[in-house]
């Protein structure tokens, strides 16, 4: 994950909040605030973002791993490794339908869950071209799944923890049906060592189009 990422996601949920604050306010007719209230709730969401993202990418990168390795030796990750998938690191790696899946635990997704994540990877070229925004934005739409994630190069689905440790059979069934609706789009197979250069080049591409 790009550290940004880390930001990010308490920088967009503060100032959603704060939004919805300041509309309330506006509409109940009770707005009275100074720009230098504005600019001190413009420092606090700041301010909240980084430190509470801190936190997330340190116990992220130093602790998580750790984590991670542990959660691979239970269920339900146990039974993937038995049809063949294999320990990389942290996660498992492995095939389904001959696309490559990258199964792994997160210990917090975005609704602040621990759960299963699977991803299961492709070229992120359509019709010869570099996947757009507009194309994963618009496959996003078409789904009803909301724990289900079109990102550039992968179609990622997440099994949380809440009522318990997902099912490994549901798992597998779920990953079939991504793999079928990548297929059906015409989209091709990639290694996980390719789709590692493709997510770096993608990465850095934006970087540099933020910054220039």
């Amino acid at each position: 994950m790009n550290i940004l990422q880390y930001y990010r996601k308490f920088i967009i949920t503060f100032s959603s909040l704060v939004s919805i604050f300041f509309i309330f306010i506006l509409i109940s007719g009770n707005l009275k605030i100074s720009f230098e209230g504005i600019q001190n709730v413009t420092i606090l969401v700041i301010g909240l973002s980084i430190l509470l993202g801190t936190i997330y990418f340190i116990y992220d990168t130093y602790f998580g791993p750790v984590e991670r390795i542990k959660e691979l030796k239970k269920y339900p990750f146990t039974e993937f490794q038995k049809i063949g998938f294999k320990n990389e690191k942290d996660y498992l790696i492995g095939k389904i339908n001959g696309y490559t899946v990258i199964i792994g635990y997160s210990w917090r997704n975005n609704k602040g869950l621990p759960c299963v994540f699977g991803m299961v990877l492709f070229e992120p070229k359509f019709n010869g071209k570099i996947l757009s925004n507009y194309f994963i934005e618009k496959w996003q739409k078409s789904i009803k799944d909301e724990y289900n994630f079109w990102e550039y190069g992968s179609l990622k689905t997440e099994w949380s923890f809440l009522k318990g440790k997902p099912n490994h059979t549901l798992i597998i069934e779920k990953l079939k049906k991504n793999s079928n609706l990548i297929s059906n789009k015409g989209i091709k197979k990639i290694s996980v060592e390719n789709w590692k250069n493709e997510i770096e080049n993608h990465t850095k591409t934006n970087a540099n189009t933020v910054y220039n």
